[in-house]
């Protein structure tokens, strides 16, 4: 199975940079993994609110193929445990989905479209998170799921 992680905008700390390198080079071990980056639409056309949504929306779907499972980051989706959320990406190989794209929202979030659209609704906690921290914790979460999928020692 294929994972892309499509976020808005370049990460800006250098440390976050660091940790998302990380896990990303981790990740890369165990499955193919792509980040697609949107351009941030705030800064470039300077929208805001509904219309720089929207817009996110567009360029989200431009980017991603429409045969592939959309999980967008929620803080009103699901909230797993790390092994339950490992059991879910098993669940999702074993029907046969070939390729799964995780979307994290910019500083606006995410446009309600995009949401409803979405295969599966996915939180991080009940905490807030910055979108950049975000990107750290669901690539950390994905390499723990697959570790615990291949019984390799890093989930303990």
């Amino acid at each position: 199975m294929r994972i892309k992680i499509c976020w808005i905008g370049k990460t800006q700390s250098a440390p976050i940079k660091s940790l998302i390198s990380d896990y990303l080079d981790r990740l890369r071990h165990l499955a193919p993994v792509e980040i697609l980056e949107s351009p941030d639409l705030s800064k470039r056309r300077g929208l805001k609110g509904a219309p720089l949504l929207a817009a996110e929306r567009a360029e989200i779907e431009h980017s991603l193929p429409p045969e592939c499972r959309r999980v967008v980051l929620d803080e009103q989706g699901t909230l797993f445990s790390s092994t339950e959320f490992a059991r879910w990406i098993e669940a999702m190989q074993v029907q046969g989905t070939r390729e799964i794209a995780f979307v994290v929202g910019g500083h606006e979030g995410i446009d309600r479209a995009l949401r409803e659209q979405a295969h599966f609704r996915l939180s991080l906690g009940r905490l807030t998170w910055t979108h950049e921290m975000a990107r750290v914790l669901l690539l950390e979460q994905i390499y723990r799921a697959f570790t615990i999928l291949r019984n390799i020692p890093y989930h303990k």
